[in-house]
C-alpha cells in the first residue's frame, strides 16, 4: 500500500481540499485563523479545550494549527490531549513567548513539528502550513 502524505490523510472522500483542524481557546484567533485558510483548505474549528480531543477524532485532520493557553497549567493540560492521541499529522503550535519549566519546553517541542511565536506574521504561518502540507501556494 502506497504511504499517504499529509495532505492527503485529511481529506474527505469526493473532496480535494485538505482538512486543517485550527484550535484556540480565543475565539476571535480562531475565526481569524480560519479565515486565512477557508479559500485553500477546509477548516474544521474548536475553541473549547474539552471537545479538541473528539474534534481531533472526528475530523481526521491532515494537520493541526494549535494556539497553546497563556498559563503553564492549561498548556500542560493542552499538550497532554495532543500527546494522548498520539498524532500522525503536522502539527503547528502558537505560543506567546514565555520561560515554561524545562519539562514542559520539551514537551511542546515532542509534539511540534514547527512552534511559532506571538505575535506572529501570517504569511508566516500560511507558508508554514503550505510547506508542512507540500501545498503550493497559489498567488
Amino acid at each position: 500500500m502506497a504511504k499517504r502524505t499529509a495532505a492527503q490523510a485529511g481529506k474527505r472522500p469526493g473532496t480535494d481540499r485538505t482538512r486543517i483542524l485550527v484550535f484556540s481557546p480565543d475565539v476571535d484567533l480562531a475565526k481569524s485563523l480560519s479565515l486565512l485558510f477557508e479559500n485553500q483548505f477546509e477548516i474544521v474549528c474548536e475553541t473549547q479545550l474539552e471537545d479538541l480531543k473528539p474534534r481531533i477524532r472526528s475530523a481526521a485532520p491532515a494537520l493541526l494549527l494549535v494556539d497553546l493557553f497563556s498559563f503553564p497549567s492549561d498548556i500542560l493540560r493542552e499538550v497532554n490531549v495532543l500527546r494522548a492521541l498520539r498524532l500522525h499529522v503536522p502539527v503547528v503550535l502558537l505560543r506567546v513567548y514565555r520561560q515554561l519549566s524545562p519539562e514542559l519546553e520539551e514537551t511542546i517541542r515532542d509534539i511540534a513539528d514547527l512552534v511559532l511565536y506571538k505575535p506572529f506574521d501570517v504569511n508566516v504561518v500560511a507558508d508554514a502550513v503550505h510547506k508542512l502540507l507540500g501545498v503550493h501556494q497559489q498567488k
